[in-house]
């Protein structure tokens, strides 16, 4: 057990070593849940968006088709 007061340097590089690594870790891992989260919800509305509603008029041109068959 140490009764220095002092670190020797190779504890101290250490330690920061591993207070960096870990602040990548958690930066890393809060990128890839936010990316997912909105790829998620991204592909969510586009589902949603290319569903068929029925109070929709289509439009001119589409009423039209059949005359001009």
């Amino acid at each position: 057990m140490y009764s220095h007061t002092q670190s020797p340097t190779s504890d101290r590089i250490l330690g920061a070593s591993l207070a960096a690594f870990s602040i990548l870790a958690v930066g890393f891992s809060a990128f890839v849940v936010g990316y997912t989260l909105t790829r998620t919800s991204l592909q969510e509305n586009t589902t949603n968006a290319n569903a068929v509603h029925d109070d929709v008029i289509p439009h001119q041109a589409t009423l039209w088709q059949p005359v001009g068959e």
